[in-house]
């Protein structure tokens, strides 16, 4: 995962995420897109955003969602964006 400055293309010439978008998959669940990547983007679930865990989803160049190394059902194209923005968590550090 080779951090980059612009947002990929993924799936098609027209589909760009948004850095810091929320969008939601069709059953619902939300998820925080980073795109500082080369070669694709990283889905956050809003409570491990907030918590700086790990990634729940990948989009690849090709516009598939990967969870775990493997293929899900979903795309990019499945994403709806909420047109809501979120901000970078602040570390809260020991206190």
């Amino acid at each position: 995962m080779a951090q980059a400055a612009v947002a990929p293309r993924l799936a098609s010439p027209d589909t760009r995420l948004r850095e810091l978008g929320v969008y939601a998959l069709p059953d619902g669940r939300e998820y925080v897109v980073s795109t500082l990547y080369a070669d694709g983007c990283a889905l956050y679930s809003k409570r491990s955003w907030d918590e700086f865990g790990g990634a729940e989803y990948w989009a690849d160049r090709y516009g598939r969602l990967i969870s775990h190394g493997e293929p899900t059902r979903w795309r990019v194209e499945d994403l709806m964006d909420t047109g809501r923005t979120t901000v970078y968590p602040h570390p809260s550090f020991g206190g």
